[in-house]
């Protein structure tokens, strides 16, 4: 079971390294969870430090990489990584090669 955590919690990360900025349904249906399960992953991500809320009223598509149009009004909570969470995942990332 911990493995498993762990393996979500890697696609959550890696998710957002593509994305940059992502909210949980769009995570969920682009790894193939439940939107539930992305939404719990990211609460616990953001308690260890590992992704951060990102606020402001409208994101431009240079910042949140999957979105189609040139901007997006923010009608979710988008999530981007931390430092620590983007050296998480460099230090898994190595472990596994």
């Amino acid at each position: 079971m911990q493995d498993d955590k762990n393996d979500l919690k890697l696609l959550i990360l890696r998710h957002l390294k593509t994305a940059n900025v992502d909210y949980a349904f769009s995570i969920a249906r682009n790894i193939g969870i439940e939107t539930e399960d992305a939404v719990e992953e990211l609460e616990e991500l953001e308690d260890e430090g590992f992704v951060v809320k990102v606020f402001g009223r409208g994101l431009k598509r240079t910042k949140a990489k999957m979105k189609r149009s040139p901007e997006v009004r923010k009608h979710h909570t988008y999530y981007t990584l931390t430092k620590k969470g983007r050296e998480y995942l460099r230090e898994n990332e190595k472990s596994k090669s």
